[in-house]
Order: C-alpha cells, then structure tokens, then sequence
C-alpha cells in the first residue's frame, strides 16, 4: 500500500511533475463541475440561476471535453499537441457563446467567470506541449 502511494506521489519528483499535478488537478475539478451542467443543473449557483438549460448542457459538454483533455495530458504527456487544438477549438468556442450570450443577456457575467478553469487548462496544456529546456 504504501509503495503504491510512494509511487504514484513520483510523479513531483519528474520534470514537469508540479505542472502535471496541477494539470491533473484542475481538469478534474473542472470535469466535476460539468458533469451537472450536461443536464442542465447548476449545484454551484443555486436553484435561483437565471441560465438556461440549453446553456448550461453546452458549457457542460465544452467543460468536460475540456478537463478530460487536461487529466490526459496530466496522465501521458505526449498528448499535449494533440490536446493543444482541442482546447484552442473549445476555449475560442467558449469566447464566441460568451460575446453572444452577453450581447443577448442571457446570462450573467459572474456565472461565466468558472469559465476562467479552462483557460488555465488550455495554458497549462500549452506549458506541457512547449517544455522550457532546462540548460547543464
């Protein structure tokens, strides 16, 4: 049991490992977050929440989408290039449903700023796909 920890707390030791961990983390936060938003409830913001259902399943398929892309590049980092369109895709979707919902008023500012998890996701995504190389 303890080796089983032991080995998979190896993963700060490597480089990049901090990232990864962090990667891992927020992806999987965010995957958490969307899962309720694909059926359209919102547990965060109350029964009060002025979105719409339609809103909320998009912004839950965009946001799982994208943390499952950031638990897999946290997992197998080779796959940050191929992560990299993926998350370019969704982030710049995520912008335009964004300036359309705030041109409609449709939705509240404050309810689109959990949307800031998938920036840092396609940043750290970014980080991992480009490594700075480290010089001896």
């Amino acid at each position: 049991m303890v080796e089983q920890v032991s080995s998979r707390l190896d993963i700060l030791r490597q480089p990049g490992g901090l990232l990864r961990l962090t990667l891992l983390v927020i992806g999987g936060v965010q995957v958490l977050i969307a899962l309720p938003w694909i059926f359209g409830a919102t547990p965060l913001w109350g029964p009060r929440s002025d979105t719409s259902i339609a809103h909320l399943t998009r912004d839950g398929v965009i946001g799982l989408v994208l943390g499952l892309a950031g638990v897999a590049v946290a997992l197998t980092p080779r796959l940050a290039y191929f992560a990299l369109s993926v998350c370019g895709l969704l982030v710049s979707l995520q912008a335009v449903a964004f300036v359309t919902d705030r041109i409609n008023s449709k939705v509240h500012p404050v309810f689109e700023t959990i949307h800031v998890l998938a920036i840092f996701i396609t940043v750290l995504v970014v980080i991992a796909a480009f490594p700075r190389r480290r010089q001896r």
